[in-house]
């Protein structure tokens, strides 16, 4: 479900709520903002504060329907306990005419599923994105929880792309006196409607759902396709296929029907996003990043969204520095959980590549002797001795 975003009920099979009218004695509607599986928001106004805010109103048609109101019960307990800067804040929860009502921070923006049918973020706005993503889902973890259905629907952008961070490689400086850029768009996530408790049942009801399987088809875990119990990793990895989204233009595991598309997530190899979309520069230490966070054994993903956030950070800021070359293995500088450890690998790799430069240099220089085999076992046996320690490094 998506706020800030105007627009025309979508069915008319629906009961909306009139713009004029008042919620709970409290809250007049303007407009509808979204519309999900459970219900209808609308942006309003608060009579007692005067702020504007988001409703978010329970279909009637599903209002006696055990499963769908328990989600919307269970999004309304789950907000209550959660607090982080990039998750909507829950500011009340009441009825109206026998309606569930939540009532939500307003934020204005689109949803990244929006922002995407018009714009393709660069590689920079992807990595800021997800890295936001991250915060949020870290948050809702340490909270004890898994949204278990983030996608494009989910997330909301705002502020303009384009307009932040720009890529500091293969560009020109900035003119004297230009104007300094914007601040990087606010991500948000929302719709915890299928959120999970890891250890408790926050809302007093059994929210166990044996044998079902819950989730968008383009976004779930293999082991959410499977129906196995899930922890907060299938939340990385779908964060995984969102950014694989955002840099290439398309979700890593599609097909025709949603079964088709679930099968995949099962039985087809992650997709390289430098093949996918070649006319970009991806550099292979995002990709290894990705294919990491997309691996189909969770034990094999980052064990948290913030070793995910502290790799794609590391990722971003050294690609500009590394000629393809220097990096051989690509996946050895992913398999490190924090910043330091592939910082570290990155300065090594550098540092090695800059040493062969010097020595061949000098090694070709007139009247010196000729030292290059062992100058080339030197630096083999160099690099053996980094790839033999990021491997034992790996966690």
């Amino acid at each position: 479900m998506q706020q800030g975003e105007t627009r025309a009920p979508a069915s008319s099979d629906a009961e909306y709520l009139a713009p004029g009218t008042v919620v709970a004695s409290r809250y007049t509607v303007a407009s509808v903002v979204g519309e999900g599986a459970t219900g209808i928001v609308y942006v309003a106004t608060d009579g007692e504060t005067g702020a504007r805010v988001a409703l978010k109103v329970i279909h009637r048609s599903l209002c006696f329907d055990p499963h769908f109101s328990r989600r919307f019960t269970r999004e309304a307990s789950i907000l209550k306990q959660l607090e982080g800067n990039h998750i909507v804040r829950l500011l009340d929860v009441t009825e109206d005419d026998g309606l569930p009502v939540l009532v939500l921070e307003y934020v204005e923006g689109l949803s990244l599923e929006a922002t995407l049918r018009k714009h393709r973020p660069t590689i920079e706005e992807a990595v800021e994105i997800t890295l936001q993503i991250c915060a949020a889902l870290g948050a809702a973890h340490a909270g004890g929880f898994v949204h278990r259905d983030l996608k494009p629907g989910n997330v909301i952008i705002q502020g303009e792309l384009g307009t932040g961070r720009q890529p500091t490689h293969g560009g020109s400086a900035p003119t004297s006196g230009a104007a300094p850029p914007n601040p990087p768009p606010m991500v948000w996530v929302v719709d915890f409607g299928l959120g999970k408790a890891l250890h408790r049942d926050p809302s007093g009801t059994s929210l166990t759902e044996r044998n079902m399987i819950l989730g968008t088809p383009e976004y779930m875990s293999p082991e959410q396709v499977r129906g196995d119990e899930l922890d907060h990793r299938c939340d990385i990895y779908a964060a995984g296929v969102l950014l694989f989204e955002m840099l290439t233009g398309r979700a890593p595991f599609a097909g025709k029907t949603p079964i088709a598309a679930m099968t995949a997530h099962l039985t087809e190899p992650v997709p390289s996003p430098r093949a996918s979309s070649p006319d970009r520069d991806i550099p292979p230490t995002l990709e290894a990043v990705v294919h990491r966070a997309l691996a189909k054994n969770p034990d094999e993903r980052y064990e948290t969204a913030r070793a995910f956030a502290e790799a794609l950070s590391a990722a971003r800021d050294e690609h500009h520095v590394i000629a393809p070359a220097a990096v051989d293995d690509a996946d050895a500088l992913a398999t490190g959980d924090t910043e330091l450890e592939l910082r570290t690998a990155v300065a090594k790799a550098v540092a090695l590549e800059q040493k062969a430069s010097t020595t061949k240099a000098a090694a070709e220089r007139p009247g010196q002797p000729v030292r290059w085999p062992w100058i080339l076992v030197a630096v083999v046996l160099a690099a053996v001795a980094i790839a033999v320690g990021a491997m034992a490094g790996a966690r």
